[in-house]
């Protein structure tokens, strides 16, 4: 049987401040820095043998922490959703600026093409062909450093979610969630969104 983390990438200062990321290239801040910390400790005793990481800065910084000494791939499968036009905006602002757009990321994501960017439709898509190299991976215990979007894509690809899946997950930063595979029973949820290593996140809803 095999085993697969799934980590969402530490906090950053948009965290904080509810700004959208996207693509950006944005760093751990302070508290992210230690939440890698954190995850190393968690991770200390559990000989994970491969980690993939979105390449994206944040992640890849969380993942370089959390595995001293271990390669890190980058994946470009697991790279976080393209926003577009909505990337370094404030969720604030697009609420009030554009209020039908908005009503559709709070009721209908799974439908969103996101204005210059991607739809979650396409990232489902992407992390289709991840979860099937994850499959055919030989080691048991690999880890994965991405983003909340992308890891909820690849839970419901996983679980055979269809439609209304993206608010049915939720994953704090820094949060530890766990599948595991084999070939007669294919991936199975097992941990969802563990926080217990964290001594701080912020709790980020929309």
């Amino acid at each position: 049987m095999k085993t697969i983390y799934l980590i969402r990438h530490g906090e950053t200062q948009a965290n904080r401040e509810g700004i959208f990321r996207g693509r950006g290239e944005v760093p751990l801040g302070p508290a992210g820095l230690k939440q890698a910390g954190e995850l190393r400790a968690y991770f200390s005793g559990l000989k994970v043998e491969r980690v993939f990481s979105s390449p994206l800065k944040r992640a890849v910084e969380t993942a370089a922490i959390c595995f001293p000494g271990q390669a890190v791939e980058l994946q470009e499968l697991v790279n976080n959703l393209d926003l577009g036009l909505w990337a370094g905006r404030r969720k604030k602002e697009i609420a009030i600026e554009e209020p039908k757009l908005w009503r559709r990321w709070l009721e209908e994501p799974e439908r969103m093409s996101f204005p210059g960017g991607e739809s979650l439709a396409a990232v489902k898509a992407r992390v289709r062909h991840f979860n099937r190299l994850l499959a055919a991976a030989g080691e048991e215990r690999i880890a994965v450093v991405s983003h909340r979007s992308v890891l909820k894509a690849l839970l419901a690809e996983a679980l055979g979610l269809k439609d209304q899946w993206f608010w049915k997950f939720h994953l704090d930063n820094a949060s530890v969630t766990v599948l595991l595979h084999d070939r007669s029973r294919g991936f199975v949820l097992a941990k969802l969104n563990r926080t217990e290593h964290l001594s701080d996140y912020v709790f980020e809803w929309d």
